[in-house]
């Protein structure tokens, strides 16, 4: 309870900060979680060091020095996403090509929308409803404590955001069959599963997949698509959506996997420090 209105403290007070503001307290943060803190240093190195190997020592350390500073804007920036004015959150995150699903929604066909921890992923999840003419799903993973879920689920849905808990991802689309909905999957977590999951030369290492998605694609014949996250300036992201597959186009098993997992290696290599490398995404073997 008390970490719940903590929260809901945190989130008025940022409401009030200026984005100057909020980027200074950022850098500040993110001085210290490196320098003083050390906070999951060792393992972003090693995630770097080994998803990285062509990149020099000099170059790693700036790599790791940048991703501490996106890291912390990120933390800071989706507190104050979730009471950013609406005309403020467009003029922030612009989205380029959004009519590449009206054709889905014109066709009454709903769709698959793969995105990642890379860039800001919690204001694209907060904004796409407000892009797109079809309903839009979040499928994620409830916090543990109920409370503060509730609260910022709350906030999240404040632009039309659907959302729905992974173990409910089947329940949600039949209940969703007859209206064009887009399901949202940050597909880049590691499977607690990895008997099931897709595995593939992932950034220079064998890497699990979660394959609800894929194994979705096939049973409903949806389009899928992928959503890149570009910053292009502290506080300011454009997003680039890529169609990966037609409505019922047949796939193998994997496929859409191995395409994602493609796309998402290459937007990794444009920017490494935009990527959420404190995650032990390494962590479990075949």
């Amino acid at each position: 309870m008390l970490q719940s209105l903590a929260i809901k403290l945190l989130v008025q007070l940022f409401r009030l900060l200026p984005f100057q503001g909020l980027h200074r307290l950022s850098s500040l943060l993110s001085f210290c979680l490196r320098n003083v803190i050390s906070y999951r240093k060792k393992v972003v190195v090693s995630n770097l060091k080994n998803a990285l190997p062509e990149k020099s020592v000099p170059e790693i350390q700036l790599t790791e020095k940048l991703f501490y500073r996106h890291f912390t804007d990120i933390l800071l920036e989706s507190l104050k996403g979730l009471t950013l004015p609406k005309a403020e959150l467009q003029r922030r995150f612009r989205y380029n090509n959004p009519d590449i699903f009206l054709p889905s929604f014109k066709n009454n066909q709903s769709a698959i929308l793969l995105g990642s921890h890379f860039g800001n992923w919690e204001w694209g999840v907060l904004s796409i409803p407000l892009m797109v003419q079809h309903k839009v799903l979040g499928v994620y993973k409830p916090l543990s404590n109920k409370h503060l879920d509730a609260h910022l689920n709350s906030l999240r849905k404040q632009w039309g955001l659907h959302l729905t808990d992974m173990a409910h991802t089947g329940r949600a689309i039949v209940q969703y069959k007859n209206e064009p909905t887009i399901f949202v999957f940050i597909a880049d977590q590691t499977p607690i599963d990895v008997r099931n999951a897709h595995w593939l030369e992932f950034l220079h290492q064998d890497t699990p997949f979660l394959h609800g998605a894929d194994k979705l694609a096939r049973q409903t014949g949806y389009p899928v698509f992928y959503c890149e996250i570009i910053r292009t300036g502290r506080g300011f992201y454009e997003v680039n959506f890529t169609q990966l597959c037609e409505a019922n186009q047949p796939l193998a098993e994997g496929e859409i996997t191995r395409q994602y997992a493609a796309l998402l290696e290459a937007t990794i290599r444009k920017s490494p420090a935009d990527w959420l490398w404190s995650h032990r995404r390494w962590k479990r073997k075949r």
